[in-house]
């Protein structure tokens, strides 16, 4: 992401210093027989309690890498709602609870692998699937924390489809159980809600810590059993995710799946800092912004071709060959997107016009004027930096564009709806 290795300067006639931050090391154990197996389906099993952020990690993780998720939880949810009276009621998760503490011989062991792999043959065996093992519904959580063997229980599964290995999250500092599953940023009213007048904490705060403490320890007591199973076969790999840096963490978890040589699909989370010319990129101090910078003119695209093909070019290079990295700065320089292209392209209003048809999902959720760029991209400065705002487009899988504020809003939100159309593309592609 722009970062690694001990601090750097360089002299700038801003005045400005470089400092990039030193890489956490993410602790990694690789058990000996981890690998993919060649026949399919591929079956990997995962692991993550309170804290450890699995279920951002499996999200990207599936999209990044083109696999299939699959969840316990919500194969378990699917299944037993068919026992009910009413399977669409709001309550339904409530009436199941009820019915599995009047029925618990419903949840057998032997049964929930059963489904899961009633589900893997629904999707289709030539895929390759992540299964988050583990419910985090404490009433789903029953055969798992009964379980005194799991051996013969996973033979009958692995007799259908062997399991390739296991990744197991780990959180060994306690301070970072109450870590976010993903990073939203908490709002005023939140913070305020958070304290006292006083600026101290509220008494529920302690309470809310020492239930997610208490989940944690649950949590761990039901899968020590099976992440035994696979430590004993050399099957498990055990990564330490405690650490805030959530970059250096995707960093490992990328680099671990690269080694085992699955191919990437596309990114996530990307953000993408649209530069006109090198006035943009002197006002934006874009050599200090912790982004990769690429050059339209290093893509595999006429730069006079028309935006509707420089844009999923520029996509596409990205999602070829930066599979780790998400904030890119793109320099359409001597191209034809300029700042005043929406007069020049008759043909681009009329596209424009498709984009926006109202009977068309919205593709874009947020259009914000004066925005910060460093809050999608930091500076990589030490001293505190004023930089021009931008306006910014967020879609809402979690994609942003972002464009020098003097850009016409019309070609924002082309360009940010050409982007979309090429990732909607790649994810119909893969699924």
């Amino acid at each position: 992401m722009g970062c690694g290795g001990s601090s750097l300067e360089s002299d700038s006639p801003t005045g400005l210093v470089l400092h990039k931050r030193d890489k956490i090391t993410i602790h990694l154990h690789v058990g000996k027989d981890v690998k993919v197996l060649p026949t399919k389906p591929q079956v990997i099993v995962v692991f993550g309690g309170p804290g450890s952020r699995k279920g951002k990690l499996l999200d990207d993780v599936s999209h990044v890498y083109g696999l299939k998720l699959i969840s316990t939880e919500t194969v378990l949810i699917e299944e037993l709602s068919k026992k009910l009276d009413d399977p669409t009621s709001s309550k339904r998760t409530e009436d199941i609870a009820a019915l599995i503490k009047t029925q618990p011989e419903l949840l057998r062991l032997q049964w929930v692998f059963n489904q899961v792999c009633n589900k893997i043959e629904k999707e289709g065996k030539n895929n390759c699937f992540l299964w988050d093992f583990m419910p985090n519904l404490k009433f789903l959580m029953a055969p798992f924390r009964n379980a005194k063997e799991c051996e013969n229980d996973f033979k009958i599964f692995e007799n259908k489809f062997p399991i390739s290995f296991a990744i197991n999250f780990t959180v060994t500092n306690k301070k970072n159980i109450m870590a976010p599953q993903c990073a939203v940023p908490v709002t005023v009213a939140e913070e305020k809600e958070k304290n006292t007048p006083a600026g101290q904490p509220k008494q529920s705060d302690e309470a809310d810590t020492g239930r997610l403490a208490k989940r944690a320890r649950l949590y761990a007591e039901c899968v020590e059993i099976f992440t035994e199973y696979f430590s004993k076969r050399e099957k498990l790999v055990s990564m330490d995710v405690s650490s805030k840096a959530k970059e250096d963490i995707w960093d490992k978890v990328c680099e671990f799946f690269s080694n085992l040589e699955i191919p990437h699909v596309r990114n996530v989370d990307t953000v993408i800092f649209f530069i006109f010319d090198e006035k943009d990129a002197q006002n934006y101090h874009t050599d200090f912004l912790d982004a990769k910078r690429v050059n339209v003119r290093d893509m595999a695209v006429n730069i006079s071709a028309p935006p509707e093909r420089i844009i999923p070019a520029v996509c596409k290079y990205i999602d070829d060959t930066y599979p780790i990295q998400k904030k890119f700065i793109v320099d359409l320089h001597q191209s034809t997107i300029t700042r005043d292209c929406m007069k020049k392209w008759i043909l681009l209003k009329k596209a424009y016009r498709s984009l926006l048809d109202p009977k068309k999902v919205i593709q874009f959720r947020d259009i914000a004027e004066n925005v910060d760029v460093q809050k999608y991209i930091p500076l990589q400065t030490k001293a505190k930096h004023k930089l021009p705002k931008v306006s910014a487009l967020c879609s809402s899988e979690n994609e942003v564009c972002l464009f020098p504020s003097d850009v016409p809003h019309g070609l924002c939100k082309y360009v940010a709806g050409l982007y979309r159309t090429y990732q909607e593309l790649v994810i119909s592609r893969s699924s």
